[in-house]
């Protein structure tokens, strides 16, 4: 089984660097998947082909979804065909993880009315997208509900643990103590 990673213009890079890091411990293997076939770029320019299209992959090859936060997503906002292919993923049980801004296609595609979650999106945002239900939100770094992985943006170490550990893959968090990195500190 795979993780599908999403690709769509302008996402974060920075926010996939330890899930993938984790991931590639864990000897989970994943695919890119794209809106379409062409060529996509993060915020910060990284140019990234997808091996496939949110149209043309097996659902049956995935049991997990990752979804980056993206800095501007105006282009995003209402994508049917993102929202069709997320309540598919759903209604199939995979696991969809999403980060920073991103939870704003599982609220748009109505997948967090019924789960806690948090956001890198302020109240005000939230607010004027219209989608999310306000009760369910957490002011945490990370939430996991059931099939539902959230956090914030700065939160994209304890993000990848998260995930990491709701697919119950073996890394090895004290790696990231010796890098410096994040929560666990120097």
């Amino acid at each position: 089984m795979f993780t599908g990673i999403l690709l769509y213009q302008r996402f974060s890079e920075y926010e996939l660097s330890v899930l993938l890091s984790v991931l590639h411990q864990g000897g989970k293997k994943v695919i890119y998947i794209g809106l379409d076939d062409q060529v996509v770029k993060g915020e910060a320019g990284l140019p990234c082909i997808p091996e496939t299209t949110i149209q043309d992959v097996d659902l049956e090859l995935l049991d997990s979804i990752v979804l980056p936060g993206v800095d501007d997503f105006e282009h995003l906002v209402g994508h049917k065909g993102l929202s069709d292919f997320l309540v598919r993923a759903n209604d199939n049980k995979r696991v969809i993880a999403a980060i920073s801004s991103a939870p704003y296609f599982l609220s748009m595609s109505g997948l967090l009315a019924e789960k806690k979650f948090t956001t890198g999106l302020t109240a005000e945002q939230r607010d004027f997208l219209g989608t999310f239900k306000e009760d369910n939100y957490m002011d945490t770094q990370v939430v996991v509900d059931d099939t539902i992985v959230t956090a914030k943006g700065a939160a994209f170490i304890e993000f990848a643990f998260a995930f990491g550990d709701r697919m119950q893959l073996n890394y090895q968090k004290e790696w990231y103590r010796w890098a410096g990195l994040g929560p666990l500190g120097p």
